[in-house]
């Protein structure tokens, strides 16, 4: 069973390296020396580096298109959250309101189906 650890800036899974980014994650198989993939959140990139280490030939697709999903998402209740601050009549702010919640709803549900592959394999 992989398990991840952190050792210096960067999270390891066997022989895949998860290092933070100022666009997100980015994932790196350190026995190959090859690039993996870029991710918005963590929860992605221990999901890819899990699922890499121990299938090497696993494709990331699925997950980096859950991971695109929780960044739509999460960047769509954050342009709503500020029109809810910024609102100045009642029926813009209730409009964002109902935009944030289903923002959020959504993002939540792309991590939690993202978390499965950690978990539930």
């Amino acid at each position: 069973m992989p398990i991840p650890y952190e050792k210096g800036n960067s999270i390891r899974v066997k022989n895949i390296i998860i290092r933070k980014h100022s666009n997100g994650y980015r994932i790196f198989n350190c026995k190959t020396n090859k690039f993996i993939a870029n991710t918005f959140s963590k929860t992605a990139s221990l999901a890819i580096a899990k699922e890499m280490a121990v299938n090497p030939n696993f494709d990331v697709k699925n997950i980096t298109k859950l991971d695109d999903t929780v960044s739509k998402h999460y960047n769509d209740a954050l342009f709503a959250k500020r029109t809810m601050e910024n609102a100045e009549d009642d029926a813009r702010y209730m409009t964002a309101e109902i935009k944030y919640d289903i923002a959020t709803q959504k993002a939540w549900a792309a991590l939690a189906d993202i978390e499965r592959y950690i978990f539930d394999k």
